[in-house]
């Protein structure tokens, strides 16, 4: 693309295209794989003060097989609160906007926040997204995007059915 006000070569359209093709090449070169669920407002029954499961628990959609350029699981250790010692491990991950809109996410959920009550699986955990970045755009087409999440622990999805699997089987000394 020129800078100034002649046509160049090649339009935005072609450009975020061929970028989006490098990126899935590096992806399967390179990259992982992550699931995802989305968050149903319309189904989900919440309790009124708590923000939880009510009368059937929250409805996710999915999970969508995702694939990312990037995902680091970082295992923490023991957090000294003031209730005593708590683990949380935390995810971050790079991805092409194009793949992650597969799972039906676009601009405006990002723009509007609505991806927070979604949840993704890597490594064998749970996680709650915390926040998400767009890393580059071209015209303002999101190109990548970056996405921190935090784990959710067993005794927080008791009332998520979908998510039982990650709930360790009594005794197994998981955390």
């Amino acid at each position: 693309m020129r800078a100034d006000w002649k046509r160049g070569r090649f339009s935005a359209i072609e450009e975020t295209e061929r970028i989006d093709q490098g990126l899935r090449a590096w992806q399967r070169h390179m990259g992982d794989v992550i699931s995802w669920w989305r968050f149903s407002h319309t189904r989900s029954v919440s309790h009124d003060i708590y923000d939880e499961g009510d009368d059937g628990g929250l409805a996710y959609d999915g999970p969508w097989p995702v694939p990312v350029l990037h995902a680091t699981h970082t295992e923490t250790g023991d957090q000294e609160l003031d209730r005593g010692f708590y683990t949380v491990d935390s995810l971050d991950v790079t991805a092409s906007f194009d793949q992650i809109q597969k799972t039906g996410l676009t601009q405006a959920d990002i723009h509007h926040d609505r991806y927070l009550r979604d949840r993704i699986a890597y490594d064998g955990r749970l996680f709650r997204i915390t926040q998400m970045s767009i890393l580059g755009q071209i015209r303002r087409a999101d190109v990548l995007v970056s996405i921190t999440a935090v784990e959710v622990k067993p005794d927080e999805i008791t009332a998520d059915s979908v998510f039982a699997q990650y709930i360790p089987a009594p005794g197994t000394g998981e955390r």
